[in-house]
């Protein structure tokens, strides 16, 4: 019988919590698993094919880095069920939650655990055909979160409805930042949320204004800078972060020597 989910899970330094997660998701019954190794140094994908068979393994070894999003896009590709279950390698699955999603996904929505809460943030249900739709996960994004925000934001746009499923269909194991950033060079959280923060804003505002999505390669060099600004500008500090000079609009004539300059600017302020 054809699976009616296929969960993802994307694995980097993380076999100690896959350890215990996979064997719940594998168990998940009218469901397949793919597992995709990252260049895992801990060979992540000859323990699963050595213990689960039947779990899809994605290798990737052309990234010394880390790019969770282009992982789970890889592993996405490699899905044959309608629907979709993006889930993190810490994330332990109770027993239902295939049932749950048999029951109540539909299409043109996308679920997320309610209440949500940072430990499962990255678990999303939605289906191939919406996943596909929203453009799916932007590989521009290289340090920790905000690649999960993002797609929700363009499932939105799109056209699904935010929905939810029980959030005690889930377990995070609990873990320190210093996992959590393991791999990354980066070593804090705030840094990553605010790169986040200035490079979806720019996407979108650049998108808008262009009349055309941003290609890979420049959504790659608007990310870089945006690191690069929010990196060197202290929390608090009222500097530019990031400035982007837009090209002029040859509707718009220059008169006597006068050329207009059009920029966008981000800066992050102090809440009240």
């Amino acid at each position: 019988m054809s699976p009616h989910l296929s969960f993802i899970t994307v694995c980097k330094g993380r076999l100690a919590h896959l350890e215990q997660t996979l064997p719940l998701l594998a168990a998940q019954p009218g469901t397949e698993a793919i597992v995709v190794d990252y260049g895992c140094p801990q060979d992540t994908g000859s323990w699963v094919r050595e213990r689960f068979p039947r779990v899809k393994v994605v290798a990737v070894d052309d990234d010394p880095g880390f790019c969770v999003a282009r992982g789970r896009n890889l592993g996405a590709a490699a899905a044959s069920a309608p629907w979709l279950c993006f889930v993190d390698a810490d994330v332990k699955l109770r027993e239902g939650f295939a049932a749950w999603a048999r029951e109540h996904a539909r299409g043109r929505h996308y679920y997320r655990a309610l209440p949500p809460s940072e430990e499962v943030w990255g678990t999303c249900i939605c289906s191939a055909e919406d996943f596909e739709g929203a453009g799916a996960y932007d590989e521009a994004f290289r340090g920790w979160g905000g690649e999960d925000d993002d797609l929700y934001v363009r499932l939105e746009d799109s056209g699904c409805l935010p929905s939810g499923f029980p959030a005690g269909l889930l377990e995070a194991i609990a873990h320190g930042d210093a996992t959590r950033l393991a791999q990354y060079e980066i070593k804090d959280k705030r840094i990553h949320n605010r790169v986040s923060q200035v490079y979806v804003a720019a996407k979108r505002h650049l998108a808008k204004l262009l009349g055309r999505p941003l290609s890979l390669e420049e959504r790659t060099r608007l990310f870089a800078e945006s690191q690069k600004g929010v990196q060197s500008t202290p929390l608090g500090d009222r500097a530019v972060v990031l400035e982007i000079s837009l090209p002029p609009d040859p509707r718009l004539p220059s008169h006597d020597g006068w050329a207009l300059e059009q920029t966008i600017v981000y800066r992050f302020l102090p809440t009240p």
